[in-house]
C-alpha cells in the first residue's frame, strides 16, 4: 500500500506512515498525473500550452499598467458537519487575503529581503465574490450545500466528486465566467495529506475537440481548514493558512512551483521564468539561507518569499514580475471572458446613437447608427496594439458591418468622428 500511495502523489508529498504526519501539500503536479492517466495526451498538450504562454507572456510588457482585471468568484461550501460549515467571515478576510497577495499590498511586503525586492511584482488581478449566480438571482458568491458525504477523499486523495451534485456534491458554476472554489473535507484514509489543487489552463488554440479540457472541472478544490485568516480548523504548524489559496490561483492561472516539481535535482526541467532562482526541490521552512542551486555567477538564494514554494506561514509574501506578467497573459488568453476591467470612474457613456451586436461577435460585427457622417473605427489588442483601422461613410441606411477577421480574444473598438470619440467598447470575439 506504501509503494502505491507514493505512485500516486508521487516524491512531492511528505508523509511520515509511522506517526502519519501531516506536511501540507498542494497536489496540483499529482493532479496533473491524474488527469494524463485518465485522458491520454494531458500532459503533452499541458506543456505545449506552457511553452506558448511562456513565448507568448514577453510580448506583454509594453501593457497599459494601469489596467486591472478582476475575476468574480464564487465559494462552494459543501459541508457535512458544523465545523465544515465555515463562517462568511472566513471567506471575506480569505478574498482580502487574496486580493492583498496579487497586488503586492499586504502589510508584510517588507519580508521580502532586499535581494528580489527588484523582481517582486504586481499582477493587476483582483478578485471579487460573484454578485448574481448563473441564473441571474443575485448572491454574495457564497453558495452553501449540506451533503451526505462525510469525506470527499477518494482512493486517490483527490476530491473529484465534489464537483458533482450526482456525487454529493456542487456542480461548477459557469466556469468561463466564474473562478470556482469548492471547500469541503477531503483525506486519504482520514488523513489530510493534501490541503489543495488547481486545474491549470488547459485551452490553448492547438488543443484538439478530442482532448481533454472538463470545463465542469476547472477550478480549485480546498481542504475546509484552509481557508480564511485566523481558521479554528487550522491546527497544522506546516500550514500555508490564507496563502494556501494564493498559490493554488497562482496553478489556476498557469504558474507552476519553482522547483518545477524535480525531484531532488538543479538539472533538467525549470518553472520557465528568468527572475525565479533555480532550488533543488520544495522548501518546507523559512530558512533564508537555503541556496540548493548554484547558477554560478549572479547566484541568489531560494526564493522562499514566493507564493509557488511551499514554505509555511507566514514566510511566503510574493510573486515575480514575470510570474505576474504570466498569469495575466493566461487570463486574457486562456481564461477568455473570466475577467473584466476594473475602473474607479463610471465607465465613460456609450455614445447614444450607436450601437454595436452581436458582443460576443463571430464573423461580422454590426454597428447601426442615427446620425449620417463620416466615421474612423480603430481595433485595438489588449497592448494597445493597432489590428485594423479606416475611415467609413454613415448613409441612409444607418448601418456598417465590420468584419472581424481577428483570432478569438478581447479586443478594444474606438470610432470617432472628426476629432470626437463616439465611442469606445471592449469587444469579445469567439
Amino acid at each position: 500500500m506504501k509503494k502505491n500511495l507514493t505512485k500516486i502523489l508521487c516524491t512531492v508529498i511528505i508523509l511520515t506512515f509511522t506517526n502519519l504526519a501531516f506536511s501540507q501539500t498542494c497536489a496540483t503536479f499529482e493532479y496533473e498525473s491524474y488527469l494524463n492517466s485518465k485522458f491520454p495526451g494531458y500532459f503533452k498538450a499541458l506543456e505545449q500550452t506552457r511553452q506558448l504562454s511562456l513565448s507568448e507572456s514577453s510580448k506583454l510588457n509594453k501593457a497599459d499598467n494601469d489596467t486591472v482585471y478582476q475575476i468574480p468568484v464564487v465559494f462552494h461550501i459543501v459541508w457535512n458537519t458544523k465545523s465544515q460549515n465555515i463562517h462568511d467571515s472566513l471567506i471575506y478576510s480569505q478574498l482580502k487575503a487574496l486580493n492583498e497577495s496579487f497586488r503586492h499590498i499586504h502589510s508584510d511586503t517588507g519580508r521580502v529581503r532586499s535581494v528580489f525586492k527588484p523582481v517582486a511584482g504586481d499582477t493587476r488581478i483582483e478578485f471579487v465574490l460573484a454578485t448574481k449566480d448563473p441564473n441571474g438571482k443575485p448572491t454574495n458568491g457564497i453558495d452553501r450545500f449540506k451533503t451526505d458525504q462525510t469525506d470527499f477523499g477518494g482512493n486517490n486523495g483527490f476530491a473529484e466528486n465534489v464537483k458533482s451534485t450526482f456525487d454529493y456534491g456542487v456542480d461548477a458554476w459557469n466556469t468561463a465566467k466564474y473562478l470556482n472554489i469548492w471547500v469541503c473535507k477531503f483525506t486519504y484514509n482520514g488523513t489530510p495529506i493534501i490541503s489543495a489543487y488547481a486545474f491549470p489552463p488547459t485551452n490553448a488554440q492547438f488543443w484538439a475537440s478530442s482532448n481533454f479540457t472538463a470545463s465542469h472541472l476547472q477550478g480549485v478544490v480546498v481542504n475546509y481548514q484552509f481557508i480564511g485568516i485566523k481558521n479554528p480548523n487550522d491546527f497544522e504548524p506546516s500550514s500555508m493558512r490564507e496563502k494556501t489559496l494564493v498559490h493554488e490561483v497562482g496553478h489556476f492561472l498557469g504558474l507552476r512551483h519553482i522547483w518545477a516539481d524535480k525531484n531532488n535535482t538543479c538539472i533538467g526541467e525549470d518553472d520557465g521564468l528568468k527572475d525565479t532562482p533555480n532550488s533543488r526541490a520544495a522548501n518546507r521552512n523559512c530558512n533564508p539561507a537555503l541556496n540548493t542551486c548554484n547558477q554560478g555567477a549572479g547566484d541568489q538564494p531560494d526564493m522562499i518569499e514566493n507564493y509557488m514554494d511551499y514554505t509555511p506561514y507566514p514566510c511566503t509574501v510574493m510573486f515575480t514580475q514575470q510570474q505576474a506578467t504570466l498569469m495575466r497573459y493566461n487570463l486574457l488568453n486562456l481564461r477568455l471572458g473570466l475577467s473584466q476591467i476594473k475602473t474607479d470612474l463610471p465607465p465613460p457613456p456609450v455614445y447614444t446613437k450607436i450601437s454595436v451586436a452581436p458582443n460576443p461577435v463571430q464573423g461580422n460585427l454590426r454597428i447601426i447608427f442615427e446620425q449620417q457622417g463620416i466615421y474612423t473605427i480603430k481595433l485595438t489588442d489588449m497592448i494597445g496594439q493597432s489590428i485594423t483601422s479606416g475611415e467609413f461613410a454613415v448613409g441612409d441606411a444607418f448601418e456598417y458591418n465590420k468584419p472581424l477577421n481577428v483570432a478569438a480574444g478581447i479586443y478594444y473598438l474606438n470610432i470617432s468622428n472628426g476629432d470626437n470619440e463616439v465611442l469606445k467598447q471592449r469587444i469579445l470575439v469567439q
